[in-house]
């Protein structure tokens, strides 16, 4: 069968076939450099939502077409790197100070099957800065910063042993959790990790002294692990628990991600009954005081 003419340039016809070889040619293109930027670590990333426009069913988001290609692995075309926008609930406001935060793609199926109940397929995203909360927020200090607890201690209780499921930044972190859409929260996984306890009857303890399966919620806070990719200033053993560092953070750079504002971990370290681990403003690990009023809340999710 005869070429269909697609179109005219210059007086020139060209067939639908050399349309389609072009576009072949140009994607082959785009796809050779943004590989090129991400081994190179200079992949500025791109919007999901654009990304995935033609896979969105009328009156369906881009969490909808996320959570379909998760459900059959299929990755393809998807890069670390990439993002997306999510607006908040109106009562946003109760929460922090931004009604859109946008969440980068850190990498793919970090977890899957792993746990004392295996995981499915899934993404991990991270906010790409820092939270600025809200002025009401409980431990709130300095505006808009959080204290990981209001007082100066990194200790579990009798009857939740585990630190950071005790604290002031897991509290904010459900309330957080709160303020996202539904149509983005029904495909976030519960994640459940093996975290690291903290407690004894006899007193304060310098160092994590167990470890067990526990849920942390849909919505939570990196561990040194999936930060640095080793225990830095954790306890040996208890604080890195099944973590992994993710894609994201092959460098120090994409850390802080350009946003230069101290950012709280959820592990607590070794040799100390008060500090909580921390990435600072330039990029490092290190730690400070539970109270520490100028250090935010950074958050990540499984969507799956």
């Amino acid at each position: 069968m005869a070429d269909v003419t697609a179109f005219n340039v210059g007086g020139t016809a060209y067939s639908m076939q050399d349309a389609t070889a072009r576009n072949n040619a140009a994607s082959a293109v785009s796809s050779a450099e943004y590989n090129r930027q991400s081994l190179i670590g200079k992949y500025a990333g791109q919007n999901l939502a654009t990304l995935l426009a033609g896979e969105i069913a009328s009156g369906k988001t881009v969490f909808d077409a996320l959570h379909t290609r998760v459900s059959k692995a299929n990755f393809a075309g998807l890069r670390v790197g990439d993002y997306m926008d999510v607006t908040l609930l109106d009562t946003y406001g109760s929460v922090c100070t931004s009604q859109t935060i946008r969440f980068v793609l850190a990498h793919f199926d970090p977890y899957y099957q792993c746990g004392d109940t295996a995981k499915g397929h899934h993404i991990a995203f991270v906010a790409q800065s820092p939270i600025a909360v809200a002025s009401t927020v409980e431990g709130v200090a300095n505006t808009s910063y959080l204290m990981w607890n209001t007082t100066a201690t990194n200790q579990g209780t009798a009857d939740e042993k585990h630190p950071y499921l005790c604290s002031n930044l897991k509290a904010w972190e459900d309330t957080f959790e709160a303020v996202l859409p539904s149509t983005l929260t029904q495909y976030l996984l519960e994640q459940r990790i093996l975290l690291e306890e903290r407690y004894s009857a006899s007193g304060d303890l310098t160092d994590s002294n167990g470890w067990s399966w526990a849920d942390i919620g849909k919505v939570w806070s990196l561990s040194e692990m999936e930060l640095y990719g080793c225990s830095v200033w954790g306890t040996p053993g208890y604080s890195v628990g099944f973590d992994c560092q993710f894609d994201l953070f092959k460098d120090t750079a994409h850390r802080i991600n350009g946003s230069r504002v101290t950012r709280w971990l959820r592990s607590v370290p070794s040799g100390s009954a008060s500090n909580v681990c921390y990435c600072t403003n330039t990029g490092g690990a290190c730690h400070t005081a539970a109270t520490d009023g100028w250090v935010r809340p950074w958050v990540g999710f499984l969507l799956g």
